[in-house]
This record gives structure tokens, sequence and C-alpha cells, in this order.
């Protein structure tokens, strides 16, 4: 039966109706969640609606109530005016004086029920305070019950949730989702309840039930539960496990050796240092395992997790929910995770849980307040910092946590790119390198797909090289000057990056882009990296001209339409994704098997990222193809101004080598370079 089925009026009120018999009990008996915001809650609620509760438990049903703590004068002013840094210690020992008050005044059975019912995470609670432009209580009175089939009733009127409420004159009015003329009103009503629970209110501050506070009522639970469990059960009987499950090793994944070899190697280094692991091998799993082992060998483990960019965290926290942590996602706003975090910690601190994890963005991990939340963590801790290489900055380094014992890098270019000072700030907080799984091995091993490697060659035209000259005269006195002022390094820095831009952004690219997509059949799953001057003239060439299925993925597209793009991309509904950046780190794309590189930077970390967007293996994909556009500057110049073209020319090189020497047709790829290096006398690089 469905809320449809019951005959339910509009209005109610104690003078005519049983508000327990009539309402409460047949609706939480068809209902699997119910959300109520109330100014006042007592546990007598629970022991007049216990039938009702009962069913609603063993339907599998979700329980969420907001209400009003019981909070005098002097607690108040503490809570707001009193010492920030120990606000949250005092809201703990305030909620948790106030549950044993309560639980004091329970009768057994009534005990017994709400134990269970927390334990089980059938029936939650938050505590509301009105804020800013409020300075009372949280009156109000409202709720939302939904059945199997989607329906929903909302009702509010002048109820509390008590014992007293029934012996009160009051009133409720009813709302049905299935009546067009009240819809509006009851998706309000829910809509408003989630921004509520989420603290999305700005008048409205919303405190979790701290788990150390939940425990004061969890212990006490009998053997037995006073309903029939329908669901799996939730927590071990053992204290120290009530409120998380034990991490574990997913069914789904197996640990490959290097990944165990990994571990052991961290480990006997002390559980500190890098795993320099090729982009695709599972520096995800590896490290997840490194963190499962850890907590396997001590019992208990705090985990934070830093990762660069916010899509990241969404990733991360799927894969370590596999593993059985349940992450606190610490990004955005504060108000949204701060609270919680806290509580964790103090729980953890305390013994109450033997786990927790957080997982947050390398820019909130650089923030007065996550850093004094996770330096308050006392042991038993470890910390797992993604791409690391983008540590070691100034700033960063003021927010590294100096009480945490074991700390876990990843990154496939560990060394940050002409920043000496920076990688030597990650080396003395994150260790050196301790395991490397490099490229060739993962594909020698199966773990990456062989590729091809094709060296495109293009020139400057007779504008870009006069262009190109002019700038290299202004180069020349700067870059040869040994004693440069601050002034002059940002002039120099300048005048490189805008040089840089005419050998990237080189008109002819687009002429031997033409030649190159005429000549392949078949084009699909196909990431074309360019730089942003580039990409509408390749979107016309690949759409318009070669009538391709083609998206660009930039940062001007959200996280629904990028997961979109994506999405056809593997379905093959998009040949061709043109992207500036964006795919560079993160961004899973295992499907694709052809890359044109047509602007790419001296910087490894960009260049391996990208390549290895590339060589992740998926069905039916035997090998991938490469094609890396190079232009060459020009030759004939006076000699300090041919130095500084060998230099460029030496930097493109460096990617090439590294590019063909682990490719499938390598001397074939040296064969198209080697004649330019030899005219520009930079033949100083080896087909190792």
């Amino acid at each position: 039966m469905t809320f449809v089925n019951l005959n339910l009026k509009t209005h109610y009120d104690t003078s005519n109706d049983d508000f327990i018999n009539d309402f409460f009990q047949p609706l939480l008996q068809e209902s699997i969640q119910y959300d109520r915001g109330v100014g006042y809650f007592s546990s007598s609620w629970l022991t007049i609606n216990s039938k009702g509760m009962t069913k609603f438990a063993e339907n599998g049903g979700y329980a969420r109530w907001i209400t009003s703590p019981v909070l005098s004068k002097a607690d108040w002013d503490h809570l707001w005016l009193g010492d920030k840094a120990r606000h949250d210690e005092f809201l703990h020992q305030l909620l948790l004086k106030s549950v044993k008050n309560l639980l004091e005044s329970l009768e057994k059975n009534t005990l017994d029920a709400l134990s269970w019912l927390i334990s089980d995470k059938i029936l939650d609670f938050k505590l509301a305070v009105p804020r800013n432009q409020l300075s009372g209580e949280f009156h109000d009175k409202f709720g939302i019950f939904t059945d199997n089939d989607g329906n929903k009733i909302s009702f509010s009127g002048s109820y509390n949730d008590s014992l007293q409420g029934i012996r009160n004159y009051e009133s409720i009015t009813v709302f049905k989702s299935w009546d067009p003329n009240y819809q509006e009103v009851v998706f309000s009503e829910q809509k408003r309840f989630g921004h509520l629970w989420e603290n999305e209110d700005p008048n409205i501050r919303v405190f979790s039930l701290p788990e150390s506070v939940k425990y004061e009522i969890i212990k006490f639970r009998p053997i037995s539960r006073p309903y029939k469990n329908t669901q799996p059960a939730i927590f071990d009987v053992s204290p120290l496990s009530i409120l998380e499950l034990n991490p574990s090793l997913p069914n789904d994944i197996n640990i490959r050796t290097y990944q165990s070899e990994a571990f052991n190697s961290w480990k006997d280094n002390g559980y500190c240092g890098f795993f320099e692991m090729a982009t695709g091998t599972g520096k995800t799993i590896t490290s997840l395992f490194s963190a499962l082992q850890v907590f396997n060998d001590e019992g208990r483990l705090a985990l934070v997790i830093s990762v660069p960019y916010i899509h990241l965290v969404d990733q991360w926290s799927e894969i370590a929910r596999k593993f059985n942590f349940t992450p606190i996602l610490a990004y955005k706003s504060s108000e949204l995770w701060k609270n919680e975090l806290g509580n964790k910690i103090i729980a953890f601190n305390k013994n109450y849980i033997n786990n927790l994890c957080v997982i947050t963005t390398h820019s909130t991990f650089a923030t007065e307040i996550f850093h004094s939340l996770i330096t308050k963590i006392l042991d038993h801790n470890m910390l797992i910092i993604d791409e690391a290489h983008h540590f070691g900055t100034a700033n960063s380094v003021r927010f590294f946590p100096q009480n945490f014992e074991k700390k876990l890098a990843l990154s496939a270019t560990p060394t940050r790119w002409f920043d000496d000072e920076g990688t030597i700030n990650l080396q003395k907080f994150l260790g050196h390198v301790v395991y490397r799984f490099p490229l060739d091995r993962a594909i020698k091993e199966g773990f990456l797909t062989k590729y091809f490697y094709y060296p495109i060659i293009v020139s400057l035209n007779d504008e870009e090289i006069l262009h190109y000259r002019e700038i290299s005269k202004k180069i020349a006195p700067l870059f040869f000057k040994k004693d440069k002022s601050k002034r002059e390094h940002e002039q120099l820095t300048a005048l490189l990056i805008k040089r840089s831009n005419i050998l990237k952004n080189a008109q002819s690219k687009f002429s031997a882009f033409r030649e190159l997509i005429s000549s392949l059949n078949n084009i699909h799953h196909c990431i074309c990296y360019c730089s942003p001057e580039q990409k509408d003239s390749i979107l016309s060439i690949l759409g318009i001209e070669n009538n391709i299925s083609t998206h660009q993925f930039t940062y001007r597209e959200n996280n629904v339409l990028r997961q979109d793009i994506l999405d056809q991309f593997n379905e093959g509904i998009l040949q061709v994704i043109v992207a500036i950046k964006c795919l560079d780190e993160g961004v899973d794309v295992p499907s694709s098997k052809l890359a044109f590189f047509l602007a790419n930077s001296t910087n490894p970390r960009e260049f391996i990222q990208r390549r290895g967007r590339v060589l992740r293996n998926y069905k039916n994909k035997d090998f991938a193809y490469l094609y890396d556009f190079l232009t060459v500057p020009p030759v004939n110049e006076d000699y300090s101004i041919q130095e500084l073209n060998r230099s460029i020319l030496r930097k493109e090189l460096n990617r090439f080598s590294l590019f063909a020497n682990s490719s499938e047709n390598k001397h074939a790829a040296y064969e198209v370079i080697w004649k330019i290096a030899k005219t520009f006398g930079v033949l100083d690089f080896s087909e190792d």
C-alpha cells in the first residue's frame, strides 16, 4: 500500500483527531523517509509512536530530525561569544551533557529503541540555532513523509514531537504531492528542509550530532533490536567501530605485484616518500591500499587526502568508499564541513571511532581553518598528497602539518619544473622517491597501451620569422647578462613567453594539420591538445571542413557538461575532443587512442600527463597513435640568437626523445628529427 491508498484528511486537530493513530502511525508504516523540522523533540514521541517506528525501521527507512538544542543564556553566550579556538570542544561538551541528561530520564524500552535506531542510521539528528538576522530559537514545525513510490506528504502546524503535544490543543494541515494543487507546496517544503539540513540557510546554523555524543547513546544498546532488522548490519559491536565500517579491500580490485612492492618500499622507508608512477598505473588504488595496510597493522587510522582539483575530490571519494572509508569532502565553503570534521577528530582522539577520512583540495589544505583542524589529530595519522608536484610553493610550505606520522606523495613527475627550492621543500617534508614504476615497464608488462609516435615538423612563415627575430634581438642581451635586476628578469620572462607563443601558434601547423586529417581514415576517440589561440581554427578544420563530430573541453564547460562530453566520447558519438589544459591531470579518458599535440609546453609534467591520458588500457585498444607538431626556429641567425635557438630546440628535443624512446617506431621517429638536430648542432641527445 502507498500513501495514495490512505484515507487522509487535509486538516487534523487534537480536539477531534487522534494524531498518533490517525496520522503518524499510518504514515510511518508506509514510509521509507521522514524529514522533520520541529522546535522541540522529546523521546516520549518514540514511545507513543513505537508501532509506526518499528514498521518504518523494517522498511529500511531513514528519518532526519532538525530541532532546537536546550541552551541556557550562559551556554548561548559561551557558544557564540567565547574563544573561537575552543568552540568545537565546548559544543561537544555541551551536547554531551544534554544527551546524558536525556538518557537518564528515559525509560529502558525507549532507550533501547533510540540507541538501536541511531546505531542502524535509521534516525539522525541535527540541532538548529538562529544567527545573523535571527536571535531567538528554531521554532518551526513541519515535516515530509516519502513512500516507496516517491509520493510525498508534507504537513505543518503547531504540533511539537512530545507527549505534551497531544495533550494541548494543536493542529496540522496536510499537503499531498499527487494533488496538482499542492505539488509545489510539498516540493518547496522538501527543498527547504534540504537547505536547512545542509546548513545552507544564512540565518540558521545547523550542527551535526558529534560521533562521540552518538556513542553515549549507542553504548546502551541491548543485544537484540526491538524491531526486525531487514537491512545489512551497519555497525560492528565493538565500541571503537560503532560509527564507521572498517576499511577493507574491495572484492572487485586485485592488487598488482608492483602495488604491493610500492607499499613495502614506502613502509621500509619509515612510511614516508614518493611513488613516482607512470600516469595510468593506478596511483590512487596503490595509495589507498597502503592506507588500508596501515589500518590493518595498527587498528586505527586518521587519513587526510589532498588533491589538486575539485573533480578529483569526487573521483577519490568514489574509490575511497569502495575501500569502506567514509570520507568528509572538505572543499567549497568551510561552513559545509568544518563542524563535521572537527567532531570526527574529537571522536577519533577519544577512541570513540577507529578511523576517519577527509579529502580536500590543495587550495583548501593550505588554509588556516583546515590546518587548525588536522593538526589536532593526536596520532595514528596519515597524509596522502596527490599530484604532489603542485606543492612546494612558499604558501603551501607554511601549512605542512608537522604532527603527521606517515606521509605518502604521488606524482609521475615529482620534480618541480624550474623550481629547485620548491623541490627541496617537497623532499624535506614528504621525502624522496621510494618507488618508481616507469612507463616502459608499465607498457612491457601490459598495464599501459603500446603506442606509435609521429613528429610533424613545421616552419615559421615570413611574417612570423620577422616577428621572431625582432623579439630575439631584445632577448639576447638580457639572456646573456650575468647580474640581472628583478625588473630585467621580468622583462626577459615576458619576452621569452611572447617568442615561445610564436612557435606554439605557428600558422603552418594548420596546413599540416589539414593534410594529416585528410590522410587519416575513420578518426575516432581522438584528443586534440591545442592553445587558446588555436582552438577556433582547429574546431573549424575538424567540424566544418571535415564534418567530424567535435567538442571543446575547456574551463568554460561546467562539470555536468564535461561528463556529458566524456560519455559521448566514450560511446563514439563524439569523435574528437579539443582540449586546452583541462585534460592534463585527473580526467580519465581511457577510450582515447589517437592524440594530436599542437601546443605542448616544454614542462615535462604537462606533456607526460597528456601522453598518459591516451595510453590507458581499454577494450579493443591494441595501440595508441601520437602526432606531435614541432615548430623549427629560423636558421642563419647571428651567433647569439642562434645559441638561443639551440636552447629552444634542445627543450623541444627533450620532449621528442622522451616520447620516441618508449614508442613502437622509435628509430623511424628519430629519422624525422635527425637532420634538423644536425643543422642546428644539437646532436647531444641519444637513442637511449
